[in-house]
């Protein structure tokens, strides 16, 4: 099986929203850069950044709404920000990270043809060169 990707997306709320998490988006988004791992039957995992903002609320705090793109191409898991979690951004972002992996094996995806080590070190070292990016916003 072929090496899958991480990678990261965004919807906000409002531009209050915006304001907040876009430098953390762009942080994610330098962080994932060489975020792969193998043995996973799809070509990426995606997470999106669903942000509260002034005009939109997604009632979602931490991971979940897994979904499985109907061409099969990526998995991917939404990380709900409320306004409450932009006071640890940081933190919340990086625990709905980790949680990637249990959603995973309590979906419908086979849990036999995926690697967990593989996918849970990458996705500690994305959450560590997340952290490091952070520090510098």
């Amino acid at each position: 099986m072929k090496s899958s990707k991480v990678d990261f997306s965004a919807q906000f709320g409002g531009q209050d929203a915006a304001d907040v998490v876009l430098p953390h988006f762009k942080a994610l988004k330098i962080a994932c850069r060489d975020s792969f791992f193998e043995s996973f039957p799809y070509r990426k995992m995606a997470y999106i950044l669903r942000v509260d903002g002034e005009v939109t609320e997604f009632q979602l705090s931490g991971a979940g709404n897994i979904d499985i793109d109907s061409g099969g191409e990526y998995f991917s898991v939404d990380i709900g920000i409320t306004r409450y979690d932009r006071t640890r951004l940081v933190d919340s972002i990086c625990d709905a990270i980790a949680m990637g992996p249990e959603l995973i094996r309590s979906s419908a995806v086979s849990a036999d043809k995926i690697d967990f080590t593989s996918l849970e070190s990458c996705l500690l070292r994305l959450i560590s060169s997340y952290r490091d990016q952070a520090a510098h916003l």
